[in-house]
């Protein structure tokens, strides 16, 4: 019985998870290659023949039930990056937002614009990218100011697994 109620309760969190992240079925959920907001001087203009490449990625965590989860929506287009990031854990107040941003060879960096309790803010995350698998530097928090950085030190410890986009 109690198994069965985690069950139930992990399906429906993913379920409000992706909902959340990916928006009403109108929405476009590929990143707006043509936002002059993320063109920059040396980016050429975009025609049907040259679509960036998507790819999306879920990581669960937590405790036993792993009711923390992660969604990365990226959208790659040769050397830049835009997409979304969602990060919800269980009954916290999550951050949803996106990303945009560069990749060199299999690393990707970017800068995670986000809404949290009201507020928004910016956190710059690394990303490495391997063929079918995604994992990210873990943050700690910044000791002069109390805010989360990308811990340079770090391996790259947080996996991701590839999911449908739709």
């Amino acid at each position: 019985m109690i198994r069965n109620l985690t069950t139930n309760i992990l399906v429906a969190t993913v379920g409000m998870f992706l909902y959340a992240c990916n928006g009403t079925p109108q929405t476009k959920k590929h990143a707006n290659w043509a936002d002059s907001t993320f063109l920059t001087d040396t980016t050429t203009a975009i025609d049907s023949s040259n679509m960036p490449i998507e790819n999306c990625f879920i990581h669960l965590d937590g405790s036993s039930v792993r009711k923390d989860s992660s969604f990365v929506n990226l959208s790659i287009l040769g050397n830049k990056v835009a997409g979304k990031y969602c990060w919800i854990p269980f009954e916290k107040d999550s951050r949803t937002g996106s990303i945009a941003g560069i990749k060199k060879g299999d690393t990707i960096d970017v800068v995670w614009s986000f809404m949290q309790e009201g507020m928004k803010d910016t956190l710059r995350t690394v990303f490495l990218l391997q063929g079918n698998n995604l994992k990210q530097k873990p943050y700690m928090v910044n000791k002069k100011n109390g805010r989360q950085i990308t811990n340079e030190q770090a391996a790259f410890t947080i996996n991701y697994q590839k999911t449908n986009c739709d």
